[in-house]
C-alpha cells in the first residue's frame, strides 16, 4: 500500500501544481484563476453564458461566481441580463470592451498551451489525456 500511497501523494503534488502554473498565468493576465474560468466559459459560448452552467460545469459554488461577476462588472467587462424564459436565472454577456480582453486572454492561453503540447510531443500529449481519462472514469466506478 506504501507505493500506492507515494503515488497518490504524487499525482495530487502534480495537480496542484499545474492548478498554481494555471494561477500564476492567469495573474500575469491580471485576472484570477476563477475569473479566468468564467471569462473561457463566456468566450466557448460565443459571448454569452449562464451562471448557473459555469457553476455546475467547474463545481465552483454561486457566491464565488456571484463575486466574480461583480468584479468583471466593475471592470466593464461584463455585463448581466435577466432571461425572460427563467426570471431567476441571469445570462453574462461581454461588453466590448470585455469581449475584446477575454479574445486576447483566451488566445494568448491557446498559443501558450499549444507551445506546451509541441514540447511534450503529439504522442506523449495524446497518452496524457487518454491516461487522465481512463483514471478520472476508474475514479468515478470507485466511487460509485
Amino acid at each position: 500500500m506504501d507505493k500506492l500511497h507515494q503515488l497518490s501523494a504524487q499525482y495530487n503534488a502534480l495537480w496542484i501544481e499545474t492548478n498554481q502554473l494555471y494561477e500564476a498565468w492567469a495573474r500575469q493576465q491580471g485576472v484570477s484563476l476563477y475569473e479566468l474560468l468564467v471569462i473561457l466559459s463566456i468566450v466557448e459560448t460565443d459571448g454569452t453564458a449562464l451562471q448557473k452552467d459555469i457553476c455546475q460545469r467547474f463545481a465552483i459554488p454561486k457566491q464565488t461566481i456571484s463575486a466574480i461577476i461583480k468584479t468583471l462588472t466593475n471592470k466593464g467587462w461584463l455585463e448581466l441580463k435577466v432571461l425572460e424564459q427563467d426570471r431567476r436565472s441571469r445570462k453574462l454577456c461581454l461588453t466590448s470592451e470585455g469581449s475584446a480582453r477575454a479574445e486576447q486572454i483566451a488566445q494568448a492561453l491557446q498559443e501558450h498551451e499549444a507551445q506546451v503540447w509541441l514540447r511534450l510531443g503529439l504522442e506523449r500529449a495524446e497518452q496524457l489525456i487518454e491516461h487522465t481519462a481512463l483514471y478520472n472514469r476508474h475514479f468515478k466506478e470507485v466511487s460509485g
